[in-house]
């Protein structure tokens, strides 16, 4: 289902304009348009945050008598504070076809490798993609069943739902099944262990010292009568 937001047009622009609207408890909006001038709003907080927080793709949006299909693009928050500082967003029609971002959902419990003691190291979280802006997928699930340890996911082997098509790379590596490396050190520490010889062999038996000779000139010659 669709979420709506009722937002407020706003015609004071800037960064003076934009810090009294937060002050004022509103979230400046912008919403481009292909081929047509962007429109700007406000929404209150409590509504932006929703927005932010719920809204992975689509929403819609009523601005005055008009209501809006629009695509998240990006929310803009304070560095240190957090709160939110603008949301832009992209107007589109439902049935058009819109290039995204979507997340990739790793499932690694009937992984071969996994079980076998590897872990998973993912190098890419989202991947770009194509498709009806209606049939956006939230996530992309990725199939690990029948990768071994020591092996490698490319973007190409992804299961792809129906409409959707790839606007990444192919050839990029999604993650790898690798070995630990606290089980790397440790079986490297063992096979040291099992090929060096055993300390008492390796270390020869402690000689005994023998004595030094006297040196000719320490002994006093008798004294003369």
């Amino acid at each position: 289902m669709t979420m709506t937001f009722v937002a407020t047009p706003r015609t004071a622009l800037g960064t003076r304009a934009a810090r009294r609207q937060r002050a004022g408890g509103l979230v400046p909006i912008t919403v481009s348009r292909r081929g047509a001038p962007s429109l700007h709003c406000t929404l209150p907080v409590d509504q932006a945050e929703r927005l932010a927080r719920e809204v992975r793709h689509l929403c819609a949006l009523r601005i005055g008598d008009a209501q809006l299909t629009v695509l998240k693009s990006s929310v803009v928050r304070h560095c240190v504070e957090d709160y939110i500082q603008h949301i832009d967003l992209v107007q589109v029609e439902a049935a058009s076809e819109v290039t995204v971002e979507v997340a990739l959902r790793v499932r690694a419990d009937d992984c071969p490798g996994v079980k076998a003691g590897g872990i998973v190291e993912q190098r890419m979280r989202s991947i770009r993609v194509r498709c009806r802006a209606d049939a956006i997928p939230d996530a992309i699930d990725v199939d690990l069943s029948k990768q071994q340890l020591m092996t490698s996911l490319t973007v190409k082997e992804l299961a792809l739902p129906p409409g959707v098509k790839l606007a990444t790379r192919p050839d990029l590596v999604v993650l790898s099944i690798v070995v630990p490396r606290w089980l790397k050190k440790a079986e490297g520490e063992a096979k040291a262990a099992a090929q060096s010889p055993t300390t008492a062999a390796a270390t020869p038996a402690a000689a005994k010292p023998e004595a030094k000779p006297e040196a000719k000139g320490d002994s006093k010659a008798p004294a003369k009568k």
